[in-house]
């Protein structure tokens, strides 16, 4: 299962990313999960990617600026959690950070190190619940503009 990503959430739901099919199959087994800390090099290693861009860090200066985030030493640390997600995955489009493909030929979001720059866990979630309507995105366009 080598560069698949499980996640566990509550003990109960499993979820598994991965670009080939995938069978799990736990019968009378005991998991085991750390409480997610990590030392903070390997969190800023993981948003290296980003914060080595001199591209993309001019663009957070512009999130800065609109009020969207503020910086906290290296990170960032956003308002709104659905806007961080959607900034993310503008970003992760422009900079071409994933080579999995998803439905329609378009490029998957590498959350990873947008997760690590900004502090935040779960992107993706707060994404799709954007995408299927549940989270409402008030500043969608000014996002875009960022970018622009």
């Amino acid at each position: 299962m080598a560069g698949n990503t499980i996640n566990m959430y509550g003990g109960a739901y499993v979820d598994v990313h991965d670009n080939e099919v995938v069978n799990l199959n736990i019968d009378k087994a005991e998991v085991r999960m750390d409480d997610g800390r990590c030392n903070i090099e390997d969190v800023e290693s993981k948003a290296a990617v980003l914060t080595e861009n001199a591209e993309f860090m001019a663009i957070m200066q512009k999130a800065v600026e609109a009020g969207f985030c503020t910086q906290d030493g290296w990170q960032y640390r956003w308002k709104v959690k659905v806007e961080a997600a959607y900034f993310a995955s503008l970003a992760s489009e422009r900079y071409g950070l994933s080579k999995r493909m998803v439905g329609g030929g378009k490029a998957a979001v590498c959350w990873i190190p947008f997760e690590a720059l900004f502090g935040l866990n779960d992107l993706r979630t707060a994404f799709n619940d954007y995408k299927q309507c549940k989270t409402r995105l008030v500043r969608e366009e000014e996002i875009g503009r960022l970018f622009g």
